[in-house]
């Protein structure tokens, strides 16, 4: 799997322990470095749990989102004549919601 994306606040404490890391092996080889390299695999740990605890979830919505499209189609299908307006504006706002959430879904990587 591909590294998960990091937030704003991992980027930067990744950032500074790397740093760290240069600072100290500017000391010398023999420098002890294991305990940042232990930070930035927690670091790393924490953002893969996030992105497939948020990949669940947003898998989750996404097949909502499509039976909510494929339930105003059927709605706009049966609709009599009196209420097909109703049923139109239903299925362009289900579309709409369809739409952002596979927006969403590509941004998080689905």
């Amino acid at each position: 799997m591909a590294e998960p994306k990091l937030t704003t606040r991992e980027k930067a404490q990744v950032a500074g322990y790397v740093a760290r890391m240069c600072k100290r092996g500017i000391a010398g080889d023999q420098v002890y470095q294991g305990d940042l390299e232990r930070k930035i695999d927690r670091i790393h740990d924490a953002a893969t749990r996030r992105h497939e605890r948020e990949s669940a979830v947003m898998a989750v919505h996404l097949e909502t989102a499509r039976q909510a499209v494929a339930v105003a189609k059927t709605e706009l299908r049966t609709a009599d004549r009196a209420n097909r307006p109703a049923a139109k504006a239903a299925l362009k706002s289900a579309e709409d919601a369809l739409r952002r959430t596979e927006r969403a879904a590509r941004d998080l990587g689905l």
